[in-house]
Parts: C-alpha cells; structure tokens; sequence
C-alpha cells in the first residue's frame, strides 16, 4: 500500500516511516522544510514538498496512493527537520484535515487516518473511559474534537473512510519532552501537581506507531479507537517510579518554593483520563509491546544508554 503521511518528522512519523516500510508499505512525506525533506530521504521515504494548504498541490500528491495518516500538529517556526521543535498549531491540525479532505476526494483515495488525542475526554474523574464516553474537553484541546467531528462528518457523507485514534499521551527516547523529564528527575527538578493524583494514560512511541498501522491497513470506516496501555498511572506513581530507575530523589509536589517544571510536565492534560484500549484490541488487534510504563521507559533508558545519552 501507498500511504501519504502529514507530520513525517515529528516524533510519531519518525517511528511510523520505518514501521511502514517494514511491512511493505511505500510512504510519501509531507515535507516543509528542506531539511525535513533530506530527512525523509534518509528514512527512505519519498518526500513531498507543501506547506498542506493547496488542495490541488495534495490532490496530485495523492495520486495513486491508497491512504491518508493526518500527523500534522505544528507550524514551520524553524528550519529543523524535526517537527517536534515547531509551535503547535489548531489551524494546522484542523485546516489541513479540512484540505486532505477534499484532496482526496478528487484523488479517489479512501482511508483518511485521524490521531487525536486523549484530552477530547475531558476530566471524568476516576471513572473509566470507553469510545462511548461522551466528548467534553476543555477549550485548550476543542480543536481536536472539531477535527474529529470534520472526519467523521465526511465519512458519513461517504467523502472519505475516515478512521480517529485517540491517542494517550506519547512517549520515546526520540522526544525532548521524554529526555527533559528524565532529566529533571535525576536533578530533582520535576515536580507534580497538586496531590499528584492525577491519572494519565501512556502510550511508548512504538505501539502508537502499530496502532496507526494497524488503522490504515483496515480501514474501520466511522470507528474511533483508544489507544494508550495497559495500565493509566497517576502522575504521582509515574514520577516516583521514573527517579527510582533514574537514580533522582522523590519527586516533591509544586509549591511557591519549589515551582512546577512546566515544559517538563505532560502538556495539554492536566486531568484525569483513565482511559481503556480493549476496542482496540478486540477489533485491530492491537497488541502492545510495553503493556505498561515500566516496560516502555525500561526500554526509553536502555537506548538512551545505548546512545550515550542516559
């Protein structure tokens, strides 16, 4: 299959290209920068040159490819090749679905793949979390919902076979956010909020990266998925754990005295979302190759040692 990825150097396409290409995929990468374009050449990907926002520049990079994976969340704020050090952008996440859209209407291609993010939940609290949840998220994640109901809206008009993964909050040795916080752990500088007892759901860059597979591939018209672990931890647990296998003292709660750590600490969630994947697995047969966060930062300190980087 031929598939045509938004947001390729970002740290999810960075993961996915080679996952793709493992399985006989051919992938197309959207490519903003020339840096991001000579990075896509060197993950044998082909690379594409728009910034998203023409339709008929997308409908003829389409051709002949049969899905879409929609990763685009930032604006170009740099030359880097890696997106992840962009600014994060609504317009880019919703404005650019709004274009893949009609540019592959007139390609003729079906599958449109949608990665959304957990916090469309909202806060329910301790409660559990399934696809049939309702939505009810704070301003700061509205966009994502909008984008999802874009989707979905097209799909039912028979636009396009339109599939959202509600994605846990990602990790990996590729992201900066998982290296600062590593780093603030072993320094003592990473704190929590509050009691700390809030419940995040995780997802280790590599499973996320599976579960978009596993979405293009078959193509669920209409279904939306959570995909995160096994096990949602409290931001308390996860932080006390993580300095234990970094060697850093316990973690402290924020305080005038000792401030939060800010662009260490998860962004964009700062409620609770005990979320399930067990649609996921019954119905993609998504199967997690770190159940739970100890599996998965295990492996994240591992290949940061293995760098030099631990």
């Amino acid at each position: 299959m031929r598939i045509f990825i938004t947001g390729a150097t970002d740290l999810v396409g960075r993961e996915l290209i080679p996952t793709l290409i493992r399985h006989g995929h051919d992938v197309i990468g959207m490519a903003r920068t020339e840096a991001a374009r000579a990075m896509l050449q060197a993950m044998r990907a082909t690379p594409v040159s728009t910034q998203g926002r023409n339709v008929d520049e997308l409908a003829e990079a389409l051709a002949g490819t049969q899905a879409i994976i929609h990763l685009a969340t930032t604006i170009p704020t740099t030359d880097s090749a890696v997106e992840d050090e962009w600014r994060p952008s609504s317009e880019v996440v919703k404005g650019m679905l709004r274009y893949l859209i009609e540019a592959s209407v007139r390609s003729g291609v079906r599958t449109l793949v949608f990665p959304s993010f957990c916090g469309v939940y909202g806060n329910y609290g301790d409660a559990c979390i399934t696809e049939d949840t309702p939505p009810n998220p704070e301003p700061s994640n509205q966009y994502y919902l909008e984008a999802e109901q874009m989707l979905l809206r097209a799909t039912y008009d028979r636009r396009v076979a339109g599939v959202t993964l509600r994605m846990g909050l990602i990790y990996g040795a590729d992201s900066p956010r998982t290296r600062g916080l590593l780093y603030g752990l072993r320094k003592g500088q990473a704190t929590y909020t509050g009691e700390g007892d809030v419940i995040w759901p995780l997802l280790h860059v590599a499973d996320a990266a599976t579960a978009i597979r596993l979405a293009a591939e078959q193509s669920p018209a209409g279904r939306v998925f959570n995909i995160c672990d096994d096990r949602p931890v409290t931001q308390r647990e996860l932080y006390s754990e993580l300095a234990r296998m970094v060697g850093g003292p316990p973690p402290q709660p924020a305080t005038p005295i000792i401030p939060g750590t800010g662009p260490l600490r998860f962004q964009r969630l700062d409620h609770s979302v005990r979320m399930t994947n067990w649609k996921a697995k019954r119905v993609l047969g998504f199967k997690l190759a770190y159940p739970t966060f100890r599996e998965g930062y295990s492996a994240v300190l591992a290949e940061l040692a293995a760098r030099g980087q631990a």
